[in-house]
């Protein structure tokens, strides 16, 4: 994701975009993390720690980025994003405990949730933010990190 250098150092206006990615993260990882629980019955899922790190971080850094921009100050950041990872370790567990064993069509349903959130966040907030910032060039990483999950995923 690219972000302008005067988000980074604090000085653009960017709206309500870290916030955003908040609810983003918040609203797809519960579903997703929960889904990785699942999945710890049958052993470690590599493909979907890796998916949920490679999603999730960057997420956090831009989010902050943003927040940080738009006024907030770093205490609050902290707080907000600290908030929203320690409600999505005990949906680990959850899923882990209350799910284990679940039918891949449960998991499935987990997973498509939490992809709509995502598609809803790109659509809405990430993807008019990311051209205002990026430009055409940001088609071009779109499409470079669909193919990046795809092939990650296995089904090439």
């Amino acid at each position: 994701m690219l972000i302008d250098q005067a988000l980074i150092l604090g000085t653009g206006k960017t709206g309500a975009v870290g916030l955003a990615l908040v609810a983003t993260v918040t609203m797809d990882g519960l579903p997703e993390n929960a889904a990785l629980g699942v999945k710890l019955v049958e052993g470690p899922s590599v493909a979907l720690l890796v998916a949920i790190a490679l999603a999730n971080v960057p997420e956090a850094l831009a989010g902050s980025a943003s927040m940080r921009a738009e006024g907030h100050g770093r205490r609050t950041t902290l707080l907000v994003w600290t908030g929203a990872a320690i409600l999505l370790v005990p949906a680990v567990l959850i899923g882990h405990v209350l799910l284990g064993g679940a039918s891949d069509e449960t998991v499935s349903l987990l997973l498509a949730f939490a992809g709509g959130a995502v598609l809803a966040a790109l659509a809405d907030t990430l993807m008019p933010e990311a051209y205002r910032h990026g430009g055409p060039f940001v088609a071009l990483a779109t499409a470079a990190g669909f193919l990046l999950s795809f092939v990650l995923s296995g089904q090439t």
